[in-house]
């Protein structure tokens, strides 16, 4: 840990020696669209001990919109403005959110260690100091890539984010490799203890159009997101400094440094064409829509205690301080403070809230902020409960029914958050496990009203995604299964509900039983991982004529014909339309009740209607069997089920 101590002789002949130029705007000026602001000041490079242009300079930009809002937001210094790490350029990065007329404002200061002090006076005003102007926004674009039409992921009051202008959001992502940056094609990153990752399985699917660098470095890990967005994986998991961890391949700064971690790292001067690359995938990945789920810290002692000793310090704070002013502007991002903060060198509680707290402070966006556990989720994560600095929770766990005990501890607090389960390690994507991998996590945990990430057994060393593909397509399915027909949003876990079904093993001994999700009245989706004892559904109260489909998890896909009946009773399920010891879905909504417009209307109920006083023959295995009024009969008119 780099020690900074030393004295600005150079101050006095920057503020008189300065020419002064205007400002440059770029970007495409459109509502959520990044729009970065570049101003010529002092002379510096990356790694200047005498004037340290990441901590001794503080450049905030003050953005005002033309609805009257304020967006006090953090610049950088980026060397010659093109990757480069000596050069005059200094840059901030907005995200507006008004189409009109925005001015900003620039306060450009200079002083020991200014940047990590949040009084607006410290330090003195240099340069480009006060400089201001205006810039034109135009309306959204509904045709804009990926997040760029949608605009930020915020909270929306429940247990689940929402994009300012466009549908709620149901994570589904990709916990492995954590050292995704560990990547051959960045500048200055170099093999760790598990190597380093080329993506080279992935150039295939890099496009003509796509960004890249030095002459096709960037086509494996940008052609990895391609294939990652293709199968709807819509989340990253990522370390952004790994030193003393696992890895030891993953690390933002452009000096000397110790992989395994040492006092004498120096921890204060950032990488600048190493990071501009980091930005050119960050970029990508929104345009492909799949948010950035971004890590400060990991597990191990030596990564925890890397910055500061394990305090919220200058080095502390210079890393966030950096990270959210070149990466803070994307439309979906979370900022978890540290994976399994109470192992190894355990963060107390109050001291990761002093994280939380400092980089709310700095974020100028309102931060999602989260931190991830390794002990009993309920114990470790309830300190944060209720806490309005946390924004999500971050989970690691096997053991679901944490999932709803924390969902409902959530809402119990006042502060509702969504709740994700980003490992259920030790049980890792393997090939050949993709059936059971659905049946015991994909479809519980979301039907459950969790977000999910999967992590693989191959951990850092995972390489190729397509080796995974049916996990994707598996999880894709049951993604857009929910985003298609459900009102999720407004949904609450129901499985006290059902009753009589046929339960699925999971190698914890606490087997898996069916899972309801739903809206009482209205709406309910019904997970039997395994369909060969469907059971009943208690909907006694709940009057109406309802609809009922089965959804094959398998193929993504409605199979057989839509059957209607009355309510107000226990309603048997029945057999699904083919391989009745498989896991299947039974979709149920009420007639009169009308999906919220931002749920794709497919008119699943339009088409193939049965009334609740018609019949259905159907084919299961070598024999027909006869449907009605939502029970099953066997043609000489036994009650199956």
């Amino acid at each position: 840990m780099f020690r900074h101590i030393k004295i600005l002789s150079g101050i006095c002949f920057l503020l008189t020696s300065l020419q002064i130029y205007a400002a440059d705007i770029s970007g495409f000026l459109k509502k959520w669209h990044r729009v970065t602001v570049s101003f010529q000041g002092p002379e510096s490079n990356e790694l200047s001990q005498n004037v340290n242009p990441f901590l001794d300079y503080r450049l905030q930009v003050l953005f005002s919109g033309p609805g009257g809002k304020l967006y006090d937001v953090p610049g950088f210094f980026d060397g010659d403005g093109v990757g480069n790490g000596t050069g005059n350029i200094w840059k901030v990065h907005f995200t507006p959110d008004e189409e009109g007329e925005w001015s900003y404002t620039a306060s450009f200061r200079v002083g020991a260690n200014v940047a990590v002090d949040l009084d607006s006076a410290a330090g003195i005003p240099t340069a480009f100091n006060g400089e201001s102007g205006t810039f034109l926004i135009t309306s959204l674009d509904k045709n804009a890539p990926g997040f760029l039409k949608w605009g930020r992921l915020q909270l929306a009051g429940g247990h689940y984010f929402k994009f300012a202008d466009g549908p709620y959001f149901i994570k589904g992502g990709t916990d492995s490799p954590e050292n995704f940056l560990s990547y051959s094609g960045f500048d200055n990153t170099a093999e760790g203890l598990h190597g380093i990752h080329s993506f080279s399985e992935h150039i295939q699917d890099w496009e003509t159009g796509d960004p890249d660098w030095g002459d096709g470095k960037g086509k494996g890990i940008v052609g990895a997101l391609n294939y990652l967005s293709s199968r709807k994986v819509n989340s990253l998991y990522a370390l952004l400094m790994n030193i003393g961890g696992d890895g030891q391949d993953v690390w933002p700064f452009a000096g000397e440094i110790n992989k395994a971690g040492s006092i004498s790292n120096d921890n204060l001067h950032y990488d600048i064409s190493k990071l501009s690359q980091w930005e050119i995938v960050f970029d990508h990945a929104q345009k492909k829509g799949i948010h950035l789920h971004l890590l400060f810290n990991e597990a191990e002692a030596p990564n925890k205690t890397e910055l500061d000793d394990g305090i919220l310090g200058t080095e502390r704070k210079l890393f966030y301080r950096e990270m959210i002013a070149r990466f803070g502007h994307h439309n979906a991002v979370t900022w978890n403070i540290s994976e399994e903060y109470d192992a190894g060198h355990a963060y107390t509680p109050g001291l990761v809230k002093s994280f939380a707290n400092y980089i709310k402070l700095i974020h100028p966006y309102g931060a999602l902020i989260t931190v991830h556990n390794a002990g009993l989720p309920e114990t470790v994560w309830g300190p944060f409960v209720g806490d309005s600095n946390f924004s999500i929770m971050s989970l690691q766990t096997k053991d679901l029914t944490q999932l709803e005990k924390l969902r409902t501890a959530s809402l119990n607090s006042g502060w509702p958050i969504p709740v994700a389960i980003d490992e259920v390690y030790p049980e890792g994507l393997r090939e050949g496990s993709e059936n059971l991998h659905r049946k015991w996590f994909t479809w519980p945990i979301l039907l459950s009203g969790g977000y999910i990430e999967y992590i693989s057994s191959e951990l850092l060393r995972t390489e190729d995604f397509r080796k995974y593909e049916q996990y994707w397509i598996d999880l894709g399915h049951a993604r857009s299964f929910m985003q298609d027909n459900l009102p999720f949003w407004e949904m609450v876990p129901c499985d006290n509900l059902l009753s009589g079904t046929a339960s699925f093993p999971v190698n914890s001994g606490v087997p898996i039983g069916g899972q309801v999700f739903c809206k009482e009245g209205d709406i309910y989706a019904v997970y039997l991982p395994d369909a060969s004892l469907s059971g009943t559904l208690d909907l006694s109260g709940k009057a109406g004529t309802f609809g009922q489909k089965w959804f094959n998890p398998r193929s993504g896909s409605f199979e057989g014909a839509t059957v209607e009946w009355s309510g107000d009773r226990e309603v048997v399920l029945g057999i699904p339309p083919s391989g009745d010891s498989d896991d299947w879905v039974v979709f149920i909504k009420n007639k009169v009740y009308e999906l919220p417009s931002v749920v794709k209307e497919q008119n699943y109920f339009q088409a193939q209607k049965i009334n609740e006083n018609s019949s259905s023959l159907f084919l299961r295995g070598n024999k027909l069997y006869l449907l009605k009024n939502a029970k099953v009969y066997t043609l000489q008119g036994t009650l199956v089920q």
